[in-house]
């Protein structure tokens, strides 16, 4: 497939402040290069997107919020002079077969429009439209990550020990892994150096590191990701010392829901990682 989606830590850590920075999952045309003069990213602003309204069949237009970006690509030739045989239905097919690959869904599309959306485990849904002129070999890409759940403020040591001595569990929500994988993401940091410090000041604390899906996708796939999300917290842990008789981990899928898997947001608080007391 020649478009591609990136998944792992943002390329937005990688560039320089003074650059728009680049979406960290949805990727151009191979060949394409930023045009930085003629893009925009806000930390937090709003969009409006063409959709299909479900029940009466007819063109309206939804307001979404969160981060934005307005990114123009130009695919070049290695001379940097702009290729130009490329035609919007190459760019439309490339940019919903990825989409699709990925989980997505098409809301929107006419001859020089496709808007599609992305599922972002843990924080919502992204939203795409493109447009571009014909054989000019431009992308013109409005993008916004929805944020469709607030997370919990990160839990320091103290609350952790008081939650597990309380209940003998607690959830966290501030454990981030790159979609669909179990890499950890580096906003993860600051929650993970809080359970470091709840077990080295508690050296008699054992506890199970459990992962926990929504249930989108197949029952087995959930299971196995789950276990490999818990088992890359584990790890992570041991890096700093913990030694390996105080943690187990053990993922449980979508067995185990703390809310109905109706709602972006209700799946999102059933994506999580619990400590639960041993």
């Amino acid at each position: 497939m020649a478009l591609m989606f990136l998944v792992g830590f943002p390329t937005t850590l990688l560039v320089d402040a003074a650059e728009i920075p680049e979406h960290p999952l949805i990727r151009p045309f191979p060949g394409s290069v930023l045009a930085q003069n003629m893009s925009k990213h806000q930390r937090f602003g709003a969009a409006e997107f063409p959709v299909i309204d479900a029940e009466t069949g007819k063109r309206r237009t939804t307001k979404i919020k969160g981060e934005c970006w307005s990114l123009l690509y130009e695919v070049r030739k290695p001379d940097g002079s702009r290729v130009q045989d490329i035609s919007k239905i190459e760019f439309m097919e490339n940019f919903r077969a990825a989409a699709e690959e990925k989980g997505g869904q098409v809301v929107f599309e006419s001859d020089s429009t496709l808007v599609f959306t992305l599922p972002r485990e843990g924080v919502g849904t992204t939203w795409c439209e493109y447009t571009g002129p014909a054989n000019l070999g431009q992308q013109y890409l409005t993008i916004v990550d929805e944020a469709s759940f607030k997370k919990s403020l990160t839990f320091g040591p103290a609350q952790m020990k008081a939650a597990l001595d309380a209940d003998g569990r607690v959830m966290l929500y501030d454990i981030l892994f790159d979609y669909d994988q179990a890499s950890l993401q580096k906003d993860s940091l600051k929650q993970l150096e809080h359970v470091l410090t709840l077990l080295q000041d508690n050296p008699d604390l054992n506890v199970e590191i459990q992962g926990h899906t929504d249930d989108q996708g197949g029952d087995a796939y959930n299971l196995e990701l789950s276990q490999r999300r818990a088992d890359a917290v584990r790890s992570f842990l041991l890096l700093f010392g913990i030694p390996e008789p105080r943690l187990t981990a053990k993922g449980y899928g979508e067995t185990m829901p703390v809310a109905p898997n109706d709602t972006d947001e209700n799946r999102a608080r059933n994506r999580r990682v619990e400590l639960v007391k041993r």
